[in-house]
């Protein structure tokens, strides 16, 4: 039985030499998984300190957009507005010219049938 305790002591010590290894291992990858972990934390980190910054940043820049964008429309209803008192002025001119044409006109032909008389 002597024989068979140390071939079971054997086995028993290659089993746990075996078995130690692994652990040793399973924690080396543990540690690997601790600071991946750790790095993806300091990125998330990173990109949530970033985005918190960027995104007034952004909401402002919105703001002065839409700000122009209501400018614009006043400036455009002003000269929408311009534009229709000048075509009202326009046609009364072209009116007043048409009435004064006719008036010189008529007058001219007054002349020349009066120096014809």
């Amino acid at each position: 039985m002597n024989a068979e305790e140390r071939v079971s002591n054997n086995s028993l010590q290659r089993q746990i030499s075996a078995l130690s290894t692994r652990l040793d291992q399973v924690a080396a990858d543990v540690s690997e998984i601790k600071i991946m972990l750790k790095d993806i934390e300091a990125r998330v980190r990173k990109l949530e300190t970033y985005e918190a910054g960027a995104h007034p940043l952004m909401e402002n820049k919105i703001d002065a957009a839409w700000r122009k964008l209501e400018e614009h429309d006043r400036r455009i209803d002003n000269l929408t507005n311009i534009v229709a008192k000048l075509d009202q002025s326009n046609r009364l001119m072209a009116w007043l010219g048409g009435i004064l044409g006719s008036t010189v006109l008529i007058w001219l032909v007054t002349q020349i049938l009066g120096v014809v008389k």
